[in-house]
């Protein structure tokens, strides 16, 4: 899918996806985003479901869904690399997410190699061992020449002669570790959340887009988008197998909350307070995002999926720290109603609680059946009756194998632009009405000029850190 910029490009390239639809007998609708300068086809209340399908979705950043499997739209670009025999990675950020990245693309392509290594930490190094045991002479870091420890260890990586470089740090630092990554003409697997706010992410889009204009290849860690039964499950929605998709209802629950911050007293006397929060960042809204990017945006990209990676054009929403963490703002629960300029709904639920029910699953209701994702398995059921059923675990190896086989054929894969930035926004407008209390709709979102944790390019173990209160529904103002 070729990514045109501006008007005069736009026509033309809503008509072919247009065409392209109408062969695959997928009918999908629009809507106007005047602040992105996109085509605007705004459907009236009487026309029905199947006519609104008719036009082209857009996503939040203007980008155009075609509405089929990942795996059926490699994303070429004009600008293609030469592939390479063998490819050299980079790794910034080793902590588990970090060591599971470099395991799955090693997995996924056995002629790349884990060439440079970076994290704060230096302890996390020790890593390095268990990834060269498993993975026997695929580890080649130069006795430890290229192992880089410290605030500026992702450029070294960056500067050290990788070909792909994984993201895997601290989410905040992700719009600027990518904007560094992409300058230097690097492959690069960004992992989720990649950003925290509405600034971060713009920032993210425009680095992306220079990507793809570039010829580099990125893949984004929203895993769910990349499972075996749920893609085979989304290309039959795709086909019409239930009709009109109308309503999608998701959730995410887990038990506790990840790496939960101990009561601050018991924090060393020598250790600052922004090395006490980057230990225990998954509590802190400007470090993760909240629970709502952290862990629930899997729940709301499947929601964003299924509902045709369309940005709602309005949200309410509620949510509470009912488990409250000393010293912590993020919130354990939120439920989350979107409603778009179709008429469509979708709802998402997150809770992340210790003793309580954990469940991550999606309803999808459409008009003549219903599709029901839960865990690893999915089924779809047409007049009371199952017409399918599938299973698999999580694509945390197939989105890699994706990712190379696209490189390696000298062509760009890049699922941001269209899909993941747009949920990553939904999320971020749903964390917003609930911690507001108020009725948030696309355009006050997208314009948000809230930035949750300044200079980031400059921030050290030293820098001074002083977490936001908690939102409080109805109090909180929007930023």
């Amino acid at each position: 899918m070729i990514f045109l910029e501006g008007k005069s490009f736009q026509f033309f390239y809503t008509e072919i996806n247009f065409f392209i639809q109408k062969l695959s007998g997928i009918w999908i609708s629009a809507r106007r985003y005047p602040n992105f300068n996109i085509m605007s086809d705004q459907s009236t209340e009487n026309q029905s479901l199947s006519s609104r399908r008719s036009f082209v979705k857009k996503g939040a950043f203007g980008g155009a869904a075609a509405g089929l499997s990942t795996l059926g739209v490699p994303l070429v670009s004009a600008a293609e690399k030469e592939p390479k025999s063998k490819y050299k990675v980079g790794v910034v950020g080793l902590g588990g997410r970090g060591a599971g990245a470099v395991a799955n693309i090693l997995e996924a392509d056995s002629d790349t190699v884990l060439w440079a290594i970076g994290d704060v930490v230096e302890k996390r190094m020790e890593k390095i061992e268990g990834i060269s045991k498993k993975f026997s002479g695929r580890v080649d870091t130069d006795g430890g020449k290229r192992e880089f420890v410290g605030f500026d260890a992702y450029q070294k990586v960056i500067d050290s002669g990788v070909d792909i470089v994984l993201l895997t740090t601290t989410p905040n630092f992700r719009p600027m570790q990518f904007e560094a990554a992409v300058a230097a003409g690097k492959h690069v697997f960004i992992e989720k959340p990649f950003a925290l706010d509405i600034p971060g992410l713009h920032s993210v889009v425009e680095t992306a887009k220079k990507a793809k204009a570039a010829g580099q290849s990125v893949l984004t860690g929203l895993v769910w988008r990349y499972t075996p039964h749920l893609m085979d499950m989304d290309k039959r929605l795709k086909d019409g197998v239930i009709g009109d998709v109308v309503n999608v209802s998701s959730s995410y629950c887990g038990g506790g909350r990840p790496n939960r911050m101990p009561d601050p007293k018991f924090k060393p006397p020598s250790m600052s307070d922004m090395e006490w929060a980057l230990r225990f960042w998954q509590n802190f809204l400007e470090l993760s995002g909240d629970g709502v990017l952290e862990y629930h945006i899997h729940g709301i990209d499947r929601m964003a999926w299924f509902m045709g990676d369309q940005m709602p054009v309005r949200c309410y929403a509620n949510g509470a720290n009912i488990d409250p963490v000393l010293g912590a703002n993020n919130w354990d629960s939120c439920n989350f109603r979107y409603e778009y300029s179709d008429g469509r709904t979708a709802s998402f639920f997150g809770r992340q609680i210790k003793g309580t029910y954990a469940d991550s699953g999606d309803t999808i209701l459409g008009t003549k059946g219903r599709a029901v994702a839960k865990g690893s398995n999915a089924f779809i059921e047409v007049d009371g009756k199952k017409i399918w059923e599938g299973k698999s675990g999580l694509g945390y190896k197939q989105e890699h194998e994706i990712f190379m086989k696209h490189i390696r054929e000298g062509k760009v894969y890049n699922d941001v632009i269209d899909y993941t930035a747009n949920s990553h926004a939904i999320g971020m407008m749903g964390r917003s009405a609930a911690y507001t209390g108020q009725l948030i709709t696309d355009e006050q979102i997208m314009a948000s000029k809230d930035v949750l944790l300044k200079d980031v390019k400059n921030l050290t173990l030293e820098t001074p850190f002083t977490a936001r209160e908690s939102a409080v529904p109805g109090k909180t103002k929007f930023l």
